[in-house]
């Protein structure tokens, strides 16, 4: 399969070059899982911004997002989760992952499938709160619509050429937008390099029925990323998400597609730095001391 145009690009290969991939194994009461973590900027940040892979994607989907906030003074860690059945089994092992950097405190993005597990992980440690804010971009809370007329446990037996084919049946063809087309063909290229194992823990999660449990989160800083031309997230997802959080921010992206965080990379980079201001000279600040912007 020839290589798709962002992968070629010198700002990819800049991220694959200067940063070095981590692999991190924890161990909670499920036994081990093994995180692949790319973490950058200030490391004596204990507050940072963590941006957790979508179904259909690695760590490095974020990459325009961990290279521009980073050279601004903010620690942000891409993050991909070990195989994991269920998302449970998922918010344990995050847990554990957090207590390895000594993070006790942290600010959420996730995109899809990564941020329902994002506000999981929310909902589960709302008693002892570790998450301080969220970004969700073109995400739901519900797995409802997802789980009709899917049966989980099929996703255990089947091959890696028939879960890829699932998951690419839900990308566009193609975009008229050279951005978002381009998007789209580094996301293929993303799925094809899966392992089976991976691929299907994350459908049998995304096609669990399951909710999140919102008046938990309430409390949040929230800011909820969508797309005007995102096919991948249904109007009624959407409804239900920003019912879930009246008070969170919306954030509107006009041409992003399925994937805004490539397509339309500058607008949200934009509206996480707009997010993350709010903590600015706070002990929830994800910024180097020195670093921080002058906030009127």
């Amino acid at each position: 399969m020839s290589k798709s145009s962002l992968s070629l690009t010198p700002e990819f290969q800049s991220f694959k070059s200067s940063l070095t991939r981590q692999r991190i194994t924890v161990e909670d009461n499920s036994g081990e899982g093994v995180w692949t973590v790319y973490d950058t900027g200030p490391s004596e940040v204990r507050c940072p911004l963590i941006m957790i892979a979508p179904l259909s994607g690695s760590a490095q989907v974020y990459y325009k997002q961990v290279l521009a906030l980073s050279s601004k003074g903010i620690r942000v860690m891409s993050v991909e989760g070990p195989v994991c059945w269920s998302e449970g089994r998922w918010c344990s092992s995050f847990r554990h992952l957090l207590y390895h950097f000594n993070l006790d405190k942290v600010h959420l993005f996730g995109a899809g499938l990564g941020g329902y597990l994002a506000q999981k992980f929310a909902e589960i440690t709302f008693r002892n709160p570790m998450v301080v804010s969220l970004i969700l971009c073109n995400s739901f809370s519900d797995t409802s619509e997802y789980s009709k007329g899917t049966v989980p446990s099929l996703f255990y037996m089947m091959p890696a050429f028939a879960l890829k084919r699932q998951v690419l049946s839900t990308f566009p063809s193609t975009s008229d937008n050279g951005h978002v087309a381009d998007s789209i063909d580094f996301m293929v290229e993303q799925v094809e390099s899966m392992d089976r194992s991976t691929l299907a823990s994350r459908l049998v999660i995304g096609s669990t029925r399951s909710y999140v449990e919102p008046q938990r989160l309430r409390h949040l800083n929230i800011t909820l990323i969508e797309g005007f031309d995102n096919p991948g997230v249904s109007e009624k997802l959407q409804d239900d998400i920003q019912k879930c959080y009246p008070d969170g921010k919306r954030a509107q992206i006009k041409r992003g597609g399925v994937f805004p965080y490539l397509a339309a990379a500058n607008e949200v980079n934009i509206y996480l730095l707009i997010h993350l201001q709010v903590f600015v000279k706070t002990r929830y600040s994800p910024y180097q001391k020195e670093s921080e912007p002058i906030v009127e």
